[in-house]
């Protein structure tokens, strides 16, 4: 019954305006609709590597040749493979890697992902980070 009352307090008082506004000031931002097309990748000098963005990115790139896939055959071959061109080149580069067993556990989900994706591997070609992110904030995977 006290609540009631401090409600009504509040309401009698013009503070229940500012603190409403105070509260919606607070909430947390709605991400419905956000639309964004990722195309990333960056290989080093040494082979190592890294891609991230998302699959409508790949397909609504300015470049046509960029792809991006994630792979399983039927004897258990798996692999990470994009085509992206980087910034001032003519040409696509290949950018690929195999999962080692810490990144294969996520593989089955990778192959299915409609989000954002990060592949990160080291200099002989073996995939040492995964990182996928399938959300409600985008409309465009």
């Amino acid at each position: 019954m006290k609540q009631l009352s401090y409600s009504r307090s509040l309401v009698r008082r013009g503070l229940f305006p500012a603190v409403a506004l105070t509260v919606l000031a607070l909430a947390p931002v709605a991400w419905g609709g956000l639309k964004s097309w990722t195309v990333f990748c960056e290989k080093n000098a040494d082979g190592s590597g890294l891609c991230y963005g998302n699959f409508v990115g790949y397909r609504q790139d300015a470049v046509t040749t960029s792809s991006a896939s994630f792979r399983d055959d039927m004897v258990g071959g798996r692999l990470f493979q994009a085509y992206a061109t980087p910034a001032g080149a003519t040409s696509h580069t290949i950018y690929s890697c195999v999962p080692d067993a810490t990144v294969g556990l996520l593989w089955e989900q990778a192959l299915s992902a409609r989000g954002f994706f990060r592949v990160e591997w080291d200099a002989t070609g073996t995939c040492k980070y995964l990182r996928l992110v399938n959300g409600s904030q985008n409309t465009n995977f």
